[in-house]
């Protein structure tokens, strides 16, 4: 195989370099500054690995690996990180749609319960993290290794905590003390006056209980932790324990000690005190080996697309795709998408689709007939390309693929700048289309992918499913224009305005910030023509504003004609 290429990803472009030396390149950015953000992309789908309904951002395919660890949706966001033509995303969102939940195991003493702990990650992986709690070296404190498949044991030894030392000097005896949930108290018999109750809400820290302690003449309290700080109710629970001359009775908080190391543990995502324990005992050893268990993959269904959708309305996103190939969960995607881009959705994205493998022509036509929307577009066909899982090995993808390398361009592309024409970064189309197949699918709503007589693989034409012949409503890029302009307005307009008393000089910056937008938006390219934008108009009525305006959305260069008449010399000269 040779050396392995150093990789120079930056400002959307990739190269990659054998030869030792310094390389550089100019990223051109235009200020954005007062914008809202217009490149979002997020894929939501099935995997392996992550926590649920989040959005986890990579930077690059070997970071969402790690997270991931496999499934449909991390194929589709290592494809919307292969495009083609040297663009590659900055960044790039995944949700898992799959309700993967957590290992777990419980440290018990005796039959009670007293530490619930929970793996790092979301899934059936997760049931082969193993520890054991074991006595410390030298029978000091404990000792906890935890290990994960064929990961390096982690081994923490001694972990013991002594909080405080205690002494009673008096005249009381015996005299004891006992430490539970809430509070310290002692017991002096024939010396009542000498007992102590003090509660850890009054005293909240080691220091705060030990200066309280030192204040009564008849007791000795010393810190023994370095920090004292710690809280008091972290103590271990004791009964009935002599604290009498000539005993020395240290007092400890190893408990918190231990949930404090599985905590510090990277294969260990919370470990706490089980709510159900009436004490804080210190566990009991194991006997060898103890698995977590409980975790599972998770399958999704309707219940769980309408959680995951559900939360993606608070979410900041103009893009949507998914590792699903599945037409009813399309149907949804569209539906919410729909409902965002709507007066009060107030939250514009747009759905970028694939189907599924082996689909024919007549099939794909009426999947974007069902999905008919200026709001999204469908891909086709699938591709062909190096599987992730061994390169040497070609194999075919689904169209779900190709449209996540359309999602990931967009991230690239500026707004106005369609990924038409753009070259594809596969082998092949898993159906060669000939040139009328590829113009009658773009008549009916669906991207296509084609081979250009050059030997290029591109993408045809980024049109929407939309089931008509507006052209705003049919270019993708004309959407993400619109649908950019529509929400940056509305929220400079909102969050300037709203709630504030409608003077004159309040009106009279609507119009300057209008006008400065609608100026902006030229300068973005988004608008074109001579006049750009015209017919601004601001109305008042009680507590409302009306804002008109017209303008001209940049359109993509799609076609070009050319007529040559050619003409036979003939000369009338004998």
């Amino acid at each position: 195989m040779g050396a392995k290429a150093a990789t120079f990803t930056s400002g959307g472009l990739q190269s990659q370099h054998y030869m030792p030396g310094g390389y550089s390149r100019i990223n051109f950015l235009r200020g954005v500054g007062g914008l809202v953000s217009a490149a979002n992309a997020v894929i939501f789908g099935d995997c392996r690995g992550g926590e649920p309904n989040v959005i986890h951002w990579f930077g690059g395919p070997a970071v969402a690996e790690e997270i991931l660890r496999s499934g449909p949706l991390l194929d589709a966001i290592k494809h919307a990180f292969k495009i083609g033509g040297g663009l590659v995303p900055q960044v790039i969102g995944a949700l898992r749609v799959n309700p993967g939940t957590r290992a777990t195991r419980e440290f018990k003493k005796g039959e009670d319960n007293m530490i619930d702990v929970y793996a790092w990650d979301y899934g059936l992986h997760t049931n082969q993290l193993k520890s054991k709690l074991e006595a410390g070296t030298g029978d000091v404190g404990k000792k906890l290794t935890l290990k994960f498949q064929n990961n390096e044991e982690e081994i923490v030894d001694l972990i013991k905590r002594e909080s405080f030392q205690l002494k009673y000097t008096g005249e009381g005896t015996p005299a004891e003390v006992t430490i539970n949930l809430t509070k310290l108290t002692t017991a002096c018999t024939g010396a009542v006056e000498d007992n102590l109750d003090c509660t850890f809400e009054s005293f909240p820290t080691i220091e705060d209980l030990v200066n309280y302690i030192n204040d009564h003449a008849k007791y000795t309290c010393t810190i023994l932790t370095p920090l004292p700080k710690q809280k008091s109710s972290h103590l271990d629970s004791v009964t009935g324990l002599d604290i009498e001359d000539p005993a020395n009775l240290k007092l400890e908080s190893t408990l918190q000690a231990i949930i404090d190391t599985l905590n510090n543990s990277p294969w260990i995502d919370e470990a706490v005190i089980d709510p159900a324990a009436t004490v804080r005992s210190v566990p009991d050893v194991d006997t060898g080996w103890v698995y977590f268990g409980g975790a599972i993959d998770g399958a999704y269904a309707e219940e769980q697309w309408t959680i995951s959708l559900a939360l993606a309305e608070q979410e900041d996103i103009q893009l949507m795709g998914t590792s699903s190939d599945d037409a009813t969960t399309h149907g949804w995607i569209k539906d919410h998408c729909v409902r965002m881009c709507g007066v009060t959705g107030k939250a514009e994205r747009q759905f970028i689709l694939g189907g599924a493998a082996g689909e024919d022509i007549a099939a794909v036509k009426t999947r974007a007939k069902n999905l008919g929307s200026q709001f999204g577009l469908l891909a086709y066909p699938g591709i062909k390309d190096y599987d992730f899982d061994n390169p040497s090995i070609v194999k075919t993808w689904s169209p779900v693929y190709y449209a996540a390398k359309i999602l990931g361009a967009q991230v690239v592309l500026a707004l106005n700048e369609p990924f038409t024409f753009k070259s594809v970064d596969v082998l092949g189309w898993e159906k060669s289309l000939t040139i009328p197949e590829a113009e009658d699918l773009i008549k009916h709503g669906v991207c296509a992918g084609v081979k250009h007589k050059s030997g290029r693989l591109i993408c045809a034409r980024t049109i929407t499913t939309y089931q008509g012949d507006m052209l705003q409503m049919n270019e993708f890029s004309m959407m993400r224009e619109s649908l950019f302009v529509s929400r940056d307005l509305r929220e400079a307009i909102e969050n300037s305005f709203i709630g504030k008393a409608m003077s004159n000089s309040l009106l009279g910056r609507v119009d300057g910030i209008t006008i400065g937008k609608l100026s902006r938006y030229y300068d973005l390219g988004l608008f074109n023509g001579i006049p750009p934008y015209w017919g601004y108009k601001k109305t008042v009525l009680g507590d409302q504003v009306k804002v008109e305006y017209n303008c001209n959305l940049t359109p993509p260069t799609n076609f070009l004609f050319i007529t040559s008449h050619m003409h036979v010399y003939a000369s009338t000269n004998v």
